[in-house]
């Protein structure tokens, strides 16, 4: 696993020469989903984050009221029950539950895409066993991933990542620039890249073709979830 941050390309290798090994993918996943769940458990005991989090949704009630699609005391009333159960404990369940399905999800949808773009585009012959096995030991990266997330949260008092979103001066975490900024995000783009090398290995494929195909997809899915995220919360919250 620590091979993965110096010299994927061997890692991948062995991968590939070796028998099927389940604990290449389980063990990185678990210990992505320890460092989740102590990183949820953090964040979320901490004050300000709070305090930041409470903030944004008192605003997001008043958006409601004056785009007219609640009254005052329609308002009031959801943002005393959300406070009611919506607390930090709440927050943590809720957090540590989306890690453990997000982490598992992630690592075989990224499976499946490493394995389809192998199959369409390079022809190439590996299984989705295979497949599974370098995204779960790329996953790894995810682990330092989440550990300095954390302590960047801890130290500015808010929920942020080691993206370009951190430079920006915009606060307002339902902006359109701010979501397309916070996609750009260093472990993310890592992470990429490392797939692209386990693609490259696993296919016999130049460096470069695996990755114009896996920064192709991550470009699709990142334009795709900012997509409906922004779409989402122009519906609900009557921005244009």
């Amino acid at each position: 696993m620590g091979n993965v941050f110096a010299t994927p390309g061997d890692v991948f290798d062995e991968v590939k020469n070796a028998r099927p090994c389940t604990a290449n993918w389980l063990v990185p996943v678990l210990l992505c989903i320890l460092m989740g769940t102590m990183s949820i458990l953090i964040i979320y005991s901490q004050p300000a984050i709070l305090q930041q989090i409470n903030e944004q949704q008192t605003k997001m009630f008043e958006d409601q009221v004056q785009s007219g699609k609640m009254t005052r005391t329609q308002a009031d009333q959801a943002e005393a029950t959300l406070g009611k159960f919506g607390g930090p404990a709440f927050l943590k369940l809720m957090g540590i539950v989306g890690v453990v399905i997000g982490v598992f999800v992630r690592v075989f949808w990224w499976a499946l895409v490493l394995w389809l773009l192998g199959k369409w585009f390079l022809q190439a012959g590996f299984s989705y066993q295979q497949a599974l096995e370098v995204a779960g030991l790329a996953f790894t990266i995810m682990i330092l991933g989440s550990l300095v997330n954390t302590l960047l949260s801890v130290c500015l008092g808010k929920i942020t990542t080691l993206s370009l979103a951190l430079c920006s001066g915009n606060s307002d975490l339902r902006s359109l620039s701010h979501m397309v900024l916070a996609t750009v995000d260093v472990f993310e783009l890592w992470l990429t890249l490392v797939m692209a090398t386990g693609l490259a290995r696993l296919s016999n494929t130049p460096w470069t073709r695996a990755l114009a195909l896996t920064l192709g997809y991550w470009l699709a899915m990142a334009g795709f979830m900012v997509s409906v995220a922004w779409l989402a919360i122009h519906l609900t919250s009557g921005h244009n």
